[in-house]
C-alpha cells in the first residue's frame, strides 16, 4: 500500500498493495506507522509547486523499487487569510500552485502506476482529493468571519480542486481509476482556543468539531472495496456544517 501528504511524501507497503499519502510531518509519520504494523512506511521529501515537481516525485518513488500504485491521496494544500482588498497577486499563484495544478500534475504523473495496480471492474486504483466544504459553499465560514478577514483564494481554489476530480473522473474512470473528493467541515489541526472552538461549534449543527477518526473513516471507504463502484462524487464529512443554513436554531430549539 502507498500513500502521500504535503510538502512530503509517504508511501505504504502492505500486502502488495501501495498507497501514496501527501502530508506534513512526514518522516515522523513514517516511523509510527511503522512501529504500528503491519508492513513498513517510508518517506520522500518533496516541494509540489510545478509539474516538474510532480513529476521528480514520481522518479523518486519508483527508484525505491515501485512499479505500480493502488492509492494516491492528494491532500497537499495550503492558505492566505487577508482582507478582502489585501490578497496579494503571490497569494493566488502559491495556493492555485499547490491546491489546484498539484492535483492535476502529481494525478497524471503517477496515472501509469495507477493503471497498473488497477482491477478494473472489480477493483480500480483510487485517487482521493481532500477538498473542503470551502469549496461547495460561497463566502467564508464564521471562524474567518471572526478574523476580520476572508479566505476567497483558498474557498474558490478548493472549489476548483473538486471540479478538476470530478473532470478526472470522467477521463480515469475508464482506465481503472476512480477518482472522489473528500470534502472537510472543521478538522482543527493544531490547538484553537476555547474562543475559536465555541465558534466553529456554533457553525456545526452535529455539536462536535471532526476529528482524525472521522477522517480515516471516509478515506478508508473510497480506497476499501466498499466504494469501487463509486467514482466522481465529493462525500461531505462536515457534521451538518452546509446544513446550518437550512437550520433555524431558534426552531430547532422550540421543537
Amino acid at each position: 500500500m502507498k500513500v502521500y501528504y504535503n510538502n512530503l511524501i509517504l508511501f505504504y507497503n502492505l500486502n502488495k498493495s501501495t498507497v501514496l499519502f501527501i502530508i506534513f510531518y512526514i518522516s515522523k509519520v513514517a516511523k509510527e506507522l511503522t512501529e504500528m504494523g503491519p508492513g513498513k512506511c517510508f518517506s520522500i521529501e518533496a516541494n509540489l509547486n510545478s509539474k516538474e515537481a510532480c513529476e521528480k516525485l514520481v522518479t523518486d518513488f519508483k527508484n525505491l523499487g515501485n512499479d505500480k500504485l493502488d492509492i494516491l491521496v492528494n491532500n497537499a494544500a495550503t492558505w492566505d487569510e487577508s482582507t478582502l482588498t489585501e490578497i496579494s497577486e503571490d497569494a493566488w499563484d502559491r495556493i492555485y500552485n499547490l491546491n489546484v495544478k498539484c492535483v492535476f500534475y502529481l494525478t497524471l504523473a503517477f496515472l501509469p502506476l495507477l493503471e497498473k495496480a488497477s482491477k478494473k471492474l472489480v477493483d480500480p486504483s483510487r485517487v482521493i482529493i481532500i477538498g473542503s466544504i470551502c469549496g461547495i459553499g460561497e463566502g467564508d465560514l464564521k471562524l474567518i468571519q471572526a478574523f476580520g478577514t476572508t479566505s476567497l483564494p483558498y474557498n474558490t481554489s478548493k472549489s476548483a480542486a473538486h471540479s478538476v476530480s470530478k473532470n478526472l473522473s470522467v477521463h480515469l474512470t475508464p482506465r481503472g481509476v476512480n477518482v472522489n473528493v473528500i470534502a472537510l467541515g472543521y478538522v482543527p489541526t493544531f490547538p484553537m482556543s476555547p474562543e475559536n472552538t465555541d465558534i466553529c461549534l456554533s457553525d456545526t449543527p452535529q455539536g462536535r468539531l471532526g476529528s482524525e477518526l472521522d477522517m480515516a473513516g471516509a478515506a478508508l471507504y473510497l480506497a476499501s472495496r466498499a466504494s469501487s463502484w463509486v467514482t466522481g462524487v465529493e462525500l461531505v464529512v462536515d457534521g451538518g456544517l452546509l446544513l446550518h443554513y437550512k437550520l433555524d436554531p431558534q426552531r430547532e430549539k422550540a421543537s
